[in-house]
């Protein structure tokens, strides 16, 4: 791996990154070239980068950039994850071969590609990532994060108990249940991004 990069090269890169993307909450791979790099978590707060502890991989960037969201949230500032939230990876770290990065390109529409090969990921990929974790590993953790997903959406007005949720998705195929979570998701979890990111703590 190259040398880690010091703190003013962190917030030069942050700073590119608002020139072309806007937001003011990054979180980005340290090295663009190195599939297995750690990532970066800066804040742009009145006229400053504020560099946060190195982060080990898109997960723990992922809960850094949620805990950071919230915090500004509890003290009163105006701010939303579509505008905000930068959480960016490269095509080398898209192209991984590790278990959270394949369960991302599974997911197909959870990034998208903006200039320069620059994935801009959204935080829908971690249902999908909980429930792949849940059927292809059988991760007991991964599904009881969609027991939760069940409850949540059984709070929303879906019209089913979290249980009877619960067998309508197991009666699914993986192709079934990704479209399922893609439309769940738009109808009853539209711009809460923040609430969901939370699943990428246990995947």
């Amino acid at each position: 791996m190259a040398d880690k990069l010091s703190e003013h090269q962190i917030q030069d890169k942050a700073a590119t990154l608002r020139e072309r993307l806007g937001g003011t909450i990054f979180g980005y791979p340290i090295h663009e070239n190195n599939p297995h790099s750690p990532y970066a978590v800066v804040v742009y707060a009145a006229g400053h980068y504020h560099v946060y502890p190195e982060a080990k991989d898109i997960s723990f960037a992922a809960l850094g950039v949620k805990t950071i969201l919230e915090q500004f949230q509890k003290s009163g500032l105006s701010v939303n994850y579509t505008d905000a939230v930068r959480l960016v990876s490269y095509e080398a770290q898209v192209n991984a071969p590790d278990v959270t990065m394949r369960r991302l390109r599974d997911s197909q529409a959870d990034y998208s590609t903006t200039e320069a090969g620059t994935e801009l990921i959204s935080g829908k990929g971690a249902v999908k990532m909980a429930y792949f974790g849940m059927v292809d590993d059988r991760n007991p953790k991964c599904g009881q994060l969609m027991d939760q997903y069940y409850k949540l959406l059984a709070s929303r007005r879906y019209g089913k108990t979290a249980a009877a949720i619960k067998q309508e998705v197991r009666k699914m195929n993986r192709d079934q249940a990704t479209g399922w979570i893609e439309r769940t998701y738009s109808k009853y979890l539209k711009g809460e991004d923040i609430a969901i990111l939370e699943l990428f703590r246990n995947l």
